[in-house]
C-alpha cells in the first residue's frame, strides 16, 4: 500500500471547477448500521442500511463571476448539485468520486476578520456516490 501526502486536489461543483480555490476537502461515505440480531445468535448482527455521505470543503472566497462566491449562492438551498472529487496527489490509478443529488443547507459568503483570508467552509450532504 502506498502511503502519500494529500497536497492536490480536484473539485468540480455543478461544472464549474473550484480546485484553486480549495484549501481541504473531505468526503465521508457509511452506511448507517441496522440490527438484525435474532434468537439463537451469541452476539450482536448487523447489515448496512441507508448510505449516509457527506462532504466538505473549505475554500479561499473570490467573488468573480463563475468562481467560488457565485457558485456557491447558487447551489445553497439545492438538493441537484453535483460534485466531482479526484486526487491528484499520487500517480494512477487515482479513484474519481462523482455525487449527485447533493444537498447544501448553507454558506458563507461573507467571512473574515481584518486583516484575515476570507474563507468559508460547507457541507453537502445526501445524494448517491459513484467511484470510478
Amino acid at each position: 500500500m502506498a502511503v502519500f501526502a494529500f497536497t492536490d486536489a480536484s473539485v468540480v461543483i455543478n461544472t464549474i471547477n473550484l480546485s484553486t480555490y480549495v484549501t481541504s476537502v473531505t468526503v465521508n461515505y457509511e452506511k448507517d448500521s441496522v440490527e438484525t440480531t435474532a434468537m439463537g445468535a451469541s452476539g450482536h448482527v448487523f447489515t448496512g442500511g441507508l448510505q449516509n455521505l457527506s462532504v466538505t470543503v473549505e475554500f479561499n472566497n473570490d467573488q468573480a463571476a463563475a468562481s467560488v462566491l457565485e457558485t456557491l449562492w447558487s447551489a445553497t438551498g439545492s438538493g441537484a448539485n453535483t460534485l466531482v472529487i479526484k486526487n491528484l496527489s499520487t500517480g494512477t490509478p487515482n479513484p474519481t468520486f462523482t455525487i449527485s443529488n447533493a444537498f447544501l443547507a448553507a454558506s458563507t459568503p461573507v467571512n473574515g476578520a481584518v486583516g484575515e483570508l476570507s474563507k468559508q467552509s460547507i457541507t453537502f450532504t445526501g445524494g448517491s456516490i459513484v467511484k470510478s
